[in-house]
């Protein structure tokens, strides 16, 4: 019970590494307050859980400020806050266009700042709190044709750090995960299309293999758990690409 009666807040929560997070902490003792866009999978997991929860948008400011309010009005504190929604375009940066550029930035980085930015002063008011914030392996030194993911994705990195520094004195601490590719059913669905599968994907991963969204669900447990107590500023690195330090077969 690593999360005993904390109230924890999770975006994106309707499915894969989300949903794990959510089934996760509840299996830990925490209360829940989630949110996803698409209200039938929010609907699934608050009655998998027992949590509760509000549909909508994360990547509006507004919205977000309503959720983390009702949050502390049904439930009177925030512990935990888990970032969870992104999403990547394709496209090398000389030809990405305006709106791929803009649409991951608002729900990758956007997102994050939003949610972290409405919770800090009701951690602030209990004396503390644990926020963690995916990321990916393109975040940490960019990703061939994935450079405005990369670029939302180093700047999640760097606001944990941000905070991390800034709210440190006051019990909050900030952390960020890259689990690498995950055997989420889109990026299963995307692989099926691919030449070479699964296998081709996953070579030059440092294990070699797809991460499991409850692996990812184990870590963050862990980071937003007071078994984690003195880690803060940190990027926990998992399963990336690592093909560049690999000598080729």
């Amino acid at each position: 019970m690593l999360l005993d009666s904390k109230v924890a807040l999770i975006t994106g929560a309707g499915a894969g590494i989300g949903a794990a997070v959510a089934r996760r902490f509840a299996a830990e003792g925490a209360v829940l307050w989630l949110n996803d866009i698409d209200a039938d999978a929010l609907a699934a997991v608050v009655e998998d859980t027992g949590g509760g929860g509000m549909a909508g948008d994360a990547s509006d400011p507004e919205f977000v400020a309503t959720w983390v309010a009702e949050a502390v009005h049904s439930h009177g504190r925030v512990d935990v806050l888990y970032s969870n929604v992104g999403a990547s375009r394709s496209g090398r940066i000389g030809e990405l266009t305006d709106d791929a550029w803009r649409l991951q930035q608002r729900l990758t980085l956007d997102t994050c700042f939003y949610a972290t930015r409405a919770v800090i002063p009701h951690m602030r008011t209990n004396g503390g709190g644990s926020i963690v914030a995916m990321s990916s392996g393109a975040g940490i030194g960019g990703q061939y044709g994935l450079g405005g993911y990369a670029a939302a994705k180093a700047g999640v990195i760097s606001l944990m750090e941000t905070v991390a520094t800034e709210y440190g004195d006051e019990g909050i601490r900030a952390n960020s995960v890259t689990p690498g590719p995950t055997a989420t059913a889109p990026l299963l669905s995307y692989l099926g299309r691919q030449e070479g599968g699964i296998a081709a994907h996953t070579a030059d991963l440092d294990l070699a293999r797809l991460t499991d969204p409850d692996e990812v669900a184990a870590v963050v447990a862990w980071l937003a758990s007071d078994e984690s107590s003195s880690i803060t500023g940190m990027c926990i690195r998992a399963n990336i690409r690592s093909a560049s330090r690999r000598p080729r077969r």
